[in-house]
């Protein structure tokens, strides 16, 4: 099964390869989603009164759950340098 996805792999065009998951195809999936996330924050900071505080309160949630994570994870391991301690 791996061996024939390689050969039909190797007979498609240079272009058509790069688009694999590690290659093009994931950096423009991955500007697009942060095209998309930054509309969204555009949108959400122009809401008449309240939008400004309404994104800076989602910034500071996603930062509080970052550091929140980070902590737990090295909590959990007892050391600190696990394959998640990032």
């Amino acid at each position: 099964m791996y061996a024939a996805s390689n050969a039909i792999a190797s007979r498609l065009p240079g272009a058509v390869q790069a688009l694999g998951g590690g290659g093009l195809g994931h950096w423009i999936i991955r500007l697009f989603i942060w095209h998309e996330i930054w509309r969204l924050m555009r949108l959400i900071w122009r809401i008449p009164t309240f939008g400004p505080f309404i994104a800076v309160l989602i910034i500071a949630a996603i930062v509080g759950l970052l550091i929140w994570r980070q902590q737990y994870s090295r909590r959990r391991t007892g050391t600190g340098t696990g394959p998640r301690d990032w």
